[in-house]
């Protein structure tokens, strides 16, 4: 009987041209708001997902460093790593850490991080930035490729693409690096500095590696600096899966230790990405709900114009109760129908760009496609969103019906 009244009272032309209008109106607003609003945040997952990919990928999963002394570790006796090695199947990569100041041949200068590590982990990083570019290419040669031969040697570095450009750096020139404590020396004494020059300019589509670091290769380049009180050396740990970084560092906790998951060094990031991602779903789902608002015209107009209706109903035995009960659910009827092929159209759409990411950005952004994915937990609370808001939308107007008087309204002229 429902959806009877539903087609007549709503959509027929005896609902009048009016109430029709706005009705389709409402529908049309509700499923584009809502679909909207599953496809941006749809968008934001899969772009939230590849940035984690691709950090799980070129980070270490746990850095670990002594306490108190920066020297060498001896992986086959510090207990730390036997622990690590009874959990898991890692793998170790010793680094060393160091603020330093950059100078260009042309007198410019910032500050940056110089990051050596060995040879293997050269050659690892190489391998997976080629399989993250090839993910998320469509065309092989597009890619800007990094070969095992152009690790740096003896006095080389490699330099992050952003940090390349704000020094105006090309491949071959030449750099000046100085500790920033050297800046601390008396006037007339020289500080320590090393120069050495650029092998080759990559880009990790990570801002901090792009923006801050210079990579050498261990032992072989700023060798004056081995006794600088700011250079820090630990080792990175590479899991099976980068997931397991928190609990692998609840289960090895040591006071000795200083022990950073990729997560906790990548924290600020995470955190304003998901402030974004909230702030933009209230925006949109306000305008869901602004939308939605149209229902309380539509039930305001049919109570209104259908006044006679309702009392011959009323007249015919149907109680007060069950009169506001249809009415409730004409409007969440109208709702739903609005957020039901919303739904269809933004998960469809969601689907769609999850499997063929769309490839429309230049590639001055760090990641050029629009990925998506799809969260089914999402859509199940825009599903009970969508009841309690039409329920209410609904039952506000048509309580109205509790209030006409069947006999005063059949003397009422049209």
């Amino acid at each position: 009987m429902t959806f009877y009244f539903f087609k007549r009272f709503i959509f027929s032309e005896r609902a009048g041209s009016l109430i029709r209008r706005i009705s389709w109106l409402s529908l049309i607003a509700i499923s584009v708001s809502v679909s909207a609003f599953l496809i941006v945040l749809f968008v934001m997952n899969g772009m939230n997902e590849s940035i984690q990919k691709r950090i799980m990928s070129l980070e270490p999963h746990l850095v670990i460093q002594k306490k108190e002394s920066t020297r060498s570790f001896d992986l086959e006796n510090e207990p730390i790593f036997k622990k690590i090695k009874d959990l898991e199947t890692p793998q170790f990569a010793e680094f060393e850490n160091q603020d330093v100041i950059l100078g260009t041949i042309d007198g410019q200068f910032r500050g940056g991080i110089a990051r050596g590590i060995t040879r293997d982990r050269f050659e690892s990083l190489i391998d997976q930035l080629g399989n993250l570019d090839v993910e998320n290419k469509n065309r092989v040669e597009d890619i800007i490729s990094w070969s095992k031969d152009e690790i740096p040697g003896p006095g080389e570095v490699v330099v992050g693409i952003d940090l390349a450009r704000s020094l105006n750096l090309f491949e071959g020139d030449y750099l000046t690096v100085v500790p920033p404590e050297g800046l601390l020396l008396p006037p007339g004494e020289a500080p320590p500095f090393e120069k050495v020059q650029v092998r080759k300019i990559i880009s990790t589509n990570l801002a901090d590696l792009d923006a801050q670091y210079i990579f050498y290769q261990r032992g072989l380049s700023l060798k004056k600096f081995s006794n600088t009180a700011s250079r820090q050396s630990g080792v990175e740990v590479w899991l099976s899966s980068g997931k397991n970084a928190e609990w692998l560092k609840s289960k090895i906790l040591d006071d000795k230790y200083s022990i950073e998951t990729w997560v906790e060094r990548n924290s600020a990031l995470f955190y304003a990405l998901r402030l974004e991602k909230m702030m933009i779903g209230i925006f949109l789902g306000l305008a869901g709900l602004i939308a939605s608002t149209s229902i309380l015209t539509v039930l305001a107009l049919l109570m209104s114009q259908k006044r006679r209706d309702i009392a011959l109903l009323r007249t015919l035995g149907l109680s007060g109760q069950r009169t506001m009960k249809l009415f409730v659910m004409l409007g969440v009827m109208l709702s739903f129908s609005g957020v039901g092929v919303g739904l269809l159209i933004g998960t469809g759409l969601g689907y769609y760009i999850q499997e063929n990411p769309i490839n429309i950005l230049p590639q001055i952004y760090y990641d050029s496609q629009i990925p998506a994915r799809v969260d089914w937990l999402l859509i199940l609370g825009v599903l009970l969103v969508s009841s309690v808001v039409s329920f209410l939308g609904s039952w506000w107007p048509a309580k109205e019906a509790l209030s006409i008087e069947p006999a005063q309204s059949l003397r009422i002229k049209n």
